[in-house]
């Protein structure tokens, strides 16, 4: 790397007795920083700025630098990462000063005693349902407010209309109207900030929790908006739904014609266990993501259902693996083996021709469904069996129904 003559450099560089290595962990690297600065802020009044450099001797440096309210340049402190903690030391030009070494210490001890400390932060999101196929126009409707441990699910509005594709025999797809019913989800973090602690933790959680619900009623959800510290305004407004996409109901009638859901009864048992397992919930996952695209994608929705059917598999087993790559060997079988758990052999039979589908599409590109078609009615012939309608209707209704069974399975359902 060049060295720009322009840059600063350091007359002296010095490590601070006791707090050379700050032993913490990665996990917590971030949060010492967040602490480190929050406390200079308000203890001294003084902001930061950081940089990335290159040093001979300590190698890739963080740099970070005081901000003072009267303007003074004060030593920069320099953060190494190490795989014990991090290595800390100043760096400054012309005299050292102990008062300003001092604020550099208390700062780094402040932030080491505050490790671990955490606040309460109350958030609001909004879900909303995506159209799962191109014939369903009107959605599912959340019939009335309710409370699952820290989170409470309350239907948002009386319906809304966006835009959707639809099939139009004889013009191919046309442009219709997808009524639906966002719901709006209310919790609480704890976490040592709400940026980038708190608002991942909660997306992550949101994101589990919107699976979940979309395994319930068999439609993907979604995140639509948030999470937010309900203090905080939105877009510039207070207000929920933000965008210029959608349109309330008008019509009385129609606002009633949302399918009524409720948020089923093992939901919490459902969340626990899959914070807990992460094959359980990599598979919920993969049985949303299914889910998104089971409309628009099926062979690809194919791939996400099987995935979700072989993860679970191999809960509570020890598959065996490739003694060179560590590669799961036998992956077909152990398919096979889990839905005839879950399915009718008739059924089982069936969704196993499916699996060599997968592997064409995953190794050879093959597209199997409706996705030439754009989902339109097709070909509709009276002598030539519809191949595609057939593997999206059928073969991949199938393999969702293995991987929702197979997870309801394991959520003790």
């Amino acid at each position: 790397m060049a060295i720009d003559p322009e840059a600063w450099m350091p007359h002296w560089v010095g490590q601070l007795p006791q707090l050379d290595v700050v032993a913490i962990q990665d996990t917590e690297k971030d949060e010492f920083i967040h602490h480190l600065f929050t406390y200079m802020r308000e203890a001294f009044n003084h902001g930061y700025s950081s940089q990335t450099r290159m040093d001979l001797g300590f190698g890739r440096v963080d740099e970070w630098r005081l901000n003072s309210s009267d303007g003074r340049e004060l030593p920069r402190l320099w953060v190494v990462n190490r795989a014990d903690g991090l290595m800390l030391a100043l760096a400054g030009q012309g005299e050292q000063h102990q008062k300003d070494i001092a604020v550099w210490r208390e700062g780094i001890e402040a932030a080491i005693a505050r490790i671990g400390t955490r606040g309460e932060v109350h958030w609001v999101a909004v879900l909303s349902q995506n159209q799962p196929d191109p014939y369903t126009l009107n959605g599912q409707r959340l019939g009335e407010s309710v409370t699952i441990g820290d989170l409470t699910f309350t239907p948002l509005t009386d319906g809304i209309s966006e835009d959707a594709r639809i099939p139009a025999s004889g013009f191919g797809v046309a442009v219709g109207q997808f009524f639906h019913w966002p719901i709006e989800v209310r919790g609480a973090t704890s976490c040592y900030t709400w940026h980038r602690d708190g608002e991942l933790t909660t997306l992550a959680r949101l994101r589990r929790i919107s699976a979940l619900l979309s395994i319930a009623w068999d439609s993907p959800w979604l995140v639509r908006e948030g999470p937010r510290d309900v203090r905080a305004s939105f877009s510039g407004a207070n207000s929920l739904l933000q965008g210029h996409s959608w349109r309330p109901i008008d019509d009385a009638i129609i606002r009633e014609i949302g399918r009524p859901i409720s948020v089923p009864n093992w939901f919490a048992e459902a969340e626990r266990i899959t914070a807990q397992i992460p094959r359980s919930s990599n598979a919920l996952q993969m049985h949303q993501e299914g889910l998104m695209l089971r409309r628009d994608h099926p062979s690809m929705a194919l791939v996400c259902f099987t995935a979700a059917v072989e993860t679970l598999a191999q809960i509570n087993k020890n598959p065996e693996k490739c003694p060179e790559c560590s590669m799961v060997l036998s992956s077909r079988k152990r398919f096979e083996d889990a839905i005839r758990g879950v399915l009718d052999e008739e059924q089982a039979v069936y969704l196993m021709k499916a699996y060599p589908q997968r592997s064409r599409t995953v190794h050879q590109g093959r597209l199997h469904g409706t996705e030439m078609q754009i989902n339109s009615f097709g070909r509709m012939s009276l002598f030539m069996p519809d191949e595609e309608g057939l593997f999206t209707a059928g073969t991949v209704q199938a393999a969702q129904e293995a991987s929702k069974r197979l997870l309801l399975e394991v959520f003790g359902v």
